[in-house]
């Protein structure tokens, strides 16, 4: 159970004592409900319920993104303040350091999504009328969103932590979250779209399958690169 040691290291740091991780993460969830907010009306039928369907995915996929940024800054956040090689040098496995490190992004990360959706949900259904949001936005919907949105962030999450075990500075880590950001959200977008169109849904289902076994790999392999010998060697 020692992940779970620096998965609380990791949330404690983010939540009670990093302002600026506050600061972005409060402006993610801000951004889908003012979305809410800012639309007058939804158009009844088929497009309307899109559009109900579409700020669902807004009020996850916004505070998702603020997660990435926090997994990529970690590693290199550590070697700025000086804390990567007693980390390092503490009795606990490589795997573990990296489990905990994603597992302590993703759980704010995922409170924040629920919050932000419950939250959408509420406004919609005042704006909008409970009983079409409710008829839309069932609950097996809703928990399909939530499940989609932890699988974005281990994904994107595994590939920012591979990719930013080759940087120096947290400028240059969130330069890459930025990068990773913009390429996942086009991959997630159009596999998504071309999933929901071909045989009646069911590929959504097998691509969450082959999420899994991609984050599992990327899990690994993250897990190689920021082995103690080759870190400290960087550092």
């Amino acid at each position: 159970m020692k992940w779970w040691l620096i998965a609380w290291r990791e949330i404690r740091w983010e939540v009670f004592l990093d302002r600026a991780s506050l600061l972005r993460t409060a402006i993610f969830v801000v951004i889908p409900i003012f979305f809410v907010l800012s639309n007058r009306g939804i158009a009844p039928g088929a497009s309307g319920d899109v559009a109900l369907i579409g700020l669902a995915l807004q009020s996850v996929f916004f505070p998702s993104l603020s997660g990435v940024a926090l997994i990529a800054a970690t590693f290199t956040a550590e070697k700025e303040n000086g804390t990567l090689v007693p980390l390092l040098a503490a009795p606990i496995r490589d795997f573990d350091i990296v489990l905990g490190k994603l597992v302590g992004m993703v759980l704010p990360v995922m409170a924040a999504c629920a919050v932000t959706l419950a939250a959408g949900y509420g406004l919609a259904g005042y704006r909008y009328g409970y009983e079409r949001v409710a008829r839309v936005l069932t609950p097996e919907l809703l928990y399909a969103v939530l499940v989609l949105s932890f699988l974005y962030l281990v994904t994107t999450g595994s590939v920012t932590m591979i990719v930013a075990a080759r940087v120096r500075s947290s400028r240059a880590a969130q330069q890459i979250a930025g990068l990773v950001i913009a390429l996942s959200a086009a991959v997630f977008a159009g596999l998504g779209l071309v999933a929901s169109q071909v045989g009646e849904g069911w590929p959504l289902l097998a691509l969450g399958v082959g999420l899994v076994l991609f984050d599992l790999v990327a899990l690994e392999i993250a897990r190689r690169v920021w082995q103690r010998g080759e870190v400290i060697g960087r550092v």
